[in-house]
């Protein structure tokens, strides 16, 4: 029997120390609001939002891979190319955040910053780009790409737009902010 942590535990353990540094270090020290913010008797979402919610996400996730058995396997090839895999989706789903919309209307004199912040042109990439994410991770972990699992991406995606978009007028879907 062999002492100390698997390499499951270990992962998780430096996944939740990340997670906890987002969360209680980088969040508050890069940001200039909280997580919400009262202007002038109406709530705004802060700048800490989104980086504490995705830390906290992470954070869900490195405790529950902690209290999973684990196991003391080493990395094999298949490991590796799923590994590889998932970076090339991520790449491509956050190239299509990025630049989905300003492609969308490169035709526009005016071109995609004055638009970003209307329907439906601030909704493209994000709901390209996490339609993309979602169906392909569906289809990765299948190992079979399906119309279905998309259709369940961009519905997905849709839901997670709107439940940002609506109750605040002044904010901009990631990563219209920054084009």
């Amino acid at each position: 029997m062999r002492n100390g942590f698997s390499a499951d535990r270990w992962l998780a353990l430096i996944v939740l120390a990340f997670a906890l540094l987002v969360i209680f270090v980088w969040a508050p020290m890069d940001t200039d609001t909280g997580i919400v913010e009262r202007v002038r008797r109406k709530f705004v979402i802060g700048d800490a939002l989104g980086p504490t919610v995705a830390g906290a996400v992470i954070a869900i996730g490195a405790l529950l891979l902690l209290l999973r058995p684990g196991t003391d396997r080493a990395l094999s090839h298949e490991n590796l190319l799923w590994i590889v895999a998932l970076c090339a989706l991520f790449a491509i789903a956050l190239w299509l955040m990025r630049y989905a919309g300003p492609v969308a209307l490169a035709w526009s004199e005016s071109g995609y910053r004055p638009l970003r912040a209307t329907a439906p042109w601030h909704y493209i990439g994000f709901l390209l780009g996490g339609t993309v994410l979602v169906g392909g991770l569906t289809g990765l972990a299948k190992r079979k790409l399906s119309i279905r699992d998309f259709a369940i991406g961009f519905a997905a995606s849709l839901v997670i737009a709107l439940m940002y978009d609506l109750p605040f007028d002044d904010l901009i879907l990631p990563p219209n902010g920054d084009v």
